[in-house]
């Protein structure tokens, strides 16, 4: 076939025409292959993250107090969840901000769990990423601790110092400390609707009724029902022997007081025994006639108690074997 050069011509521009409208067409297929390509990159390499709590806060904390709050890269409606907990019920979580909160101050007890952790799940329904919480404890006084209306006396005070204390305080102290137990007279005697009696003088008494000291305790609270007012030589005693001889001081005089239930606290006590022993009282206080218990006593300040009483005098002593005071 024969082609004029006009012929020639027009076929070489349509050529050129065809050429570039496909480069053309390749680059966009090119770009738009790129970009699809980076677009599943970036979806691939997204990684659900949330931020770990770590803190060191003293022991008996309040309930409520704030531990701090997970962050997260998650976008959209989020809810916050605590997955587990070594201390169970120790952290409680707002499920929408992710706010870490103390639930039982109990918990948070140095000589329990020193060390308590969790794990958060925070999700938004399509991805889920996971927290860790880790609150160490530091180890303080549980004594100034779980005090409030006496605490300032408490530190005040030396070691060897007894210190007066409400009701209240003495009661939370016997259920807020580690292992405690109670010594010489029972919740149910101490309280009992028997008639009750005083000695008309200054005794020493000593609970001859089982409820005794058991080894390596240390007394650290004591209280007493007495009718004096303006008390000033009562005095806690402790005897390793036995039951009616070997007393001596536990702590200084009690501090002066009036008649009535009085609550005090020990400062400091580093004394505890490898056998059983038992806990004694100077002053004038009650007791109640009580059939299958007796008491020993003898008047007057007594390392030795040589007289026999049927029936329970009305004080009462805490106990734990592990030191949780400075």
């Amino acid at each position: 076939m024969n082609f004029s050069k006009k012929n020639h011509e027009h076929l070489r521009l349509n050529i050129i025409y065809v050429s570039k409208n496909l480069i053309g067409f390749l680059i966009i297929i090119t770009l738009m292959t790129i970009m699809v390509s980076c677009s599943n990159e970036d979806s691939d390499s997204f990684i659900p993250s949330a931020s770990d709590i770590l803190q060191t806060i003293d022991e008996n904390p309040t309930e409520g107090q704030s531990l701090g709050t997970v962050a997260t890269n998650l976008t959209g409606t989020l809810l916050y969840s605590i997955s587990s907990q070594t201390a169970n019920g120790a952290f409680a979580i707002n499920s929408t901000t992710g706010e870490i909160f103390v639930n039982d101050p109990l918990k948070f007890d140095y000589e329990i769990n020193p060390l308590i952790q969790a794990t958060i799940s925070v999700t938004n329904s399509i991805d889920t990423a996971t927290s860790s919480v880790l609150i160490s404890l530091n180890n303080i006084d549980d004594i100034f601790s779980f005090l409030n209306t006496s605490q300032q006396a408490y530190i005040n005070a030396q070691n060897g110092e007894w210190i007066q204390v409400t009701e209240d305080e003495y009661n939370l102290l016997a259920t807020a400390l580690y292992l405690v137990e109670k010594t010489s007279t029972s919740d149910e005697h101490y309280n009992t609707s028997e008639s009750i009696s005083y000695d008309s003088g200054y005794y020493t008494y000593s609970n001859n009724n089982g409820v005794d000291i058991a080894p390596l305790q240390y007394v650290f609270a004591i209280k007493y029902k007495g009718d004096d007012d303006n008390v000033t030589d009562a005095k806690v005693k402790i005897s390793s022997n036995s039951v009616s001889e070997g007393f001596i001081d536990l702590g200084q005089t009690l501090p002066e007081h009036n008649a009535g239930d009085k609550y005090f606290v020990l400062k400091g006590n580093s004394q505890n025994f490898n056998s059983t022993s038992y806990l004694g009282i100077s002053g004038r206080l009650a007791y109640v006639n009580l059939a299958d218990h007796n008491f020993k006593y003898r008047f007057g300040d007594s390392e030795d108690l040589t007289s026999d009483w049927t029936g329970i005098a009305l004080y009462q002593g805490l106990t734990t074997t592990v030191k949780q005071w400075d």
